[in-house]
């Protein structure tokens, strides 16, 4: 018996159109993903341009009062955006109005918006979306930073240790206020000289004592933190004038600055500055525990001579912005700043 003839079936057309929708939903995913790329990575960029904006403005902070100063936290807060590059069609600079893109929240405070937006004509570019009707899209970012009194001091910390002035007076920051940093031979107590034996840092790769921290922790700095209240630092008897005057030279010889005298005319590169502890009294014997009550920053007025290990390193108490953290109740009078963000 003959079988009847059955039409033949003509699935090729139908395979073909299913790869062709696979592929069109995998190119709009494909270009989805890009698109969702860019906007995160201009995201990235944004915010990390607001975060160092935001600090260099809360950097421009009155030493006498602790608030910033609002043009100056302005000029370098839109100078330091403009340091950063953000994507917009391709990596442009970012740019803010300092009027409008810049505010202090509090008087200590700065905050600082960044944006791709179309208000101001540079929304990020994208690709498929534009398929959509959406050819840019606006993204922002803002940082609020602030500047605080510290009372622990981290990195760059000198081993000197000034004496706590008598009744609470602090130290004169004029320019005609002459102090000597590490007394001289003719004013040893004890055979200490307002020298600190640090304790090991392993923050830091330096491994010793004696005269080779001391010319260490003076050229670089120490590398741990030391907090107001803290009782673990030994004095380091005996002069080191050696170790501490070859330290010092190399500091003063390479400040971009070798002229000025008094810190108010200071134009270089910070490397004459210390930031040293303050001890409550030296009056101990030999190597003795010390307790640090504040902290100060000391500008050095002159290339170090022989004659230091009588006189001492001759200079100027400043108001300064250094490492470290603030307590819940830090000193009002250390003069020592620290910058960091809040938001």
């Amino acid at each position: 018996m003959t079988k009847p003839n059955r039409p033949e079936r003509h699935d090729d057309g139908v395979v073909i159109l299913y790869v062709a929708v696979f592929l069109l939903v995998s190119l709009w995913f494909v270009s989805l993903a890009i698109d969702v790329g860019k906007v995160m990575a201009a995201r990235t960029e944004l915010q990390a341009a607001a975060d160092a904006a935001a600090l260099a403005g809360a950097s421009a902070i009155d030493p006498l009062t602790g608030d910033v100063i609002p043009d100056e936290a302005r000029t370098r807060a839109a100078s330091t955006a403009a340091s950063n590059r953000a994507y917009e069609g391709i990596q442009t600079p970012v740019t803010i109005d300092p009027a409008a893109d810049v505010d202090f929240p509090a008087p200590n405070q700065v905050r600082v918006r960044v944006h791709r937006t179309e208000a101001t004509g540079n929304a990020v570019l994208l690709h498929f979306a534009q398929t959509l009707g959406l050819p840019r899209i606006d993204v922002t970012a803002d940082a609020t930073a602030e500047a605080e009194i510290l009372d622990e001091v981290c990195e760059r910390l000198a081993p000197f240790a000034p004496q706590d002035p008598p009744d609470g007076i602090g130290f004169f920051t004029d320019c005609d206020s002459v102090y000597y940093l590490k007394v001289g031979a003719q004013n040893s107590s004890s055979g200490n000289f307002q020298l600190l034996d640090l304790p090991e840092c392993n923050e830091d790769e330096f491994s010793g004592g004696g005269g080779a921290a001391i010319r260490e922790y003076t050229l670089n700095g120490y590398g741990c933190c030391v907090g107001i209240g803290d009782e673990f630092v030994l004095t380091e008897p005996g002069n080191k004038v050696g170790p501490l005057r070859d330290a010092l030279i190399e500091r003063w010889d390479r400040d971009t600055d070798q002229t000025s005298h008094c810190h108010q005319d200071y134009t270089g590169n910070g490397s004459r500055i210390f930031v040293t502890p303050i001890i409550q009294t030296f009056d101990v014997n030999g190597k003795k525990l010390v307790k640090i009550v504040n902290f100060a920053a000391f500008f050095m007025s002159e290339r170090p001579q022989g004659s230091m290990s009588q006189q001492g390193v001759p200079g100027q108490f400043i108001k300064y912005i250094a490492p470290g953290n603030a307590g819940n109740n830090p000193p009002t009078n250390t003069g020592i700043y620290g910058i960091h963000l809040v938001e």
